[in-house]
């Protein structure tokens, strides 16, 4: 049951619907959905990031929060364009751990 709640949190169910409610919150231009992204994306990113490894890398994948938050931000304030910059990285870490899950060979 555990390893059940632990996949559920840490692992690619968490990410895709990271993904999804934070693509919502850019689209109807909705800050809360930003918001409840980066609150979802706590727990994956600092599994990812090799918590409490302070890495170059690991700090960066920690942040990832943070990136929804600053978007969630903006949106909240009404700049649009500021709160999709914001995002990208965010998207590009995901597509990032994608291509390296598919060159190891995991699924």
């Amino acid at each position: 049951m555990i390893n059940f709640v632990l996949a559920l949190f840490l692992g690619w169910p968490a990410i895709l619907l990271t993904l999804v409610i934070a693509t919502t919150g850019l689209m109807r231009r909705d800050f809360r959905y930003l918001v409840a992204a980066a609150l979802l994306s706590f727990p994956f990113s600092l599994a990812l990031s090799g918590f409490p490894a302070l890495s170059f890398p690991a700090v960066c994948n920690s942040f990832l929060p943070l990136w929804l938050f600053a978007s969630g931000f903006f949106m909240s304030r009404g700049r649009e364009m500021l709160a999709w910059l914001t995002a990208i990285p965010v998207y590009l870490a995901i597509l990032l751990l994608w291509f390296a899950v598919q060159a190891s060979g995991g699924a």
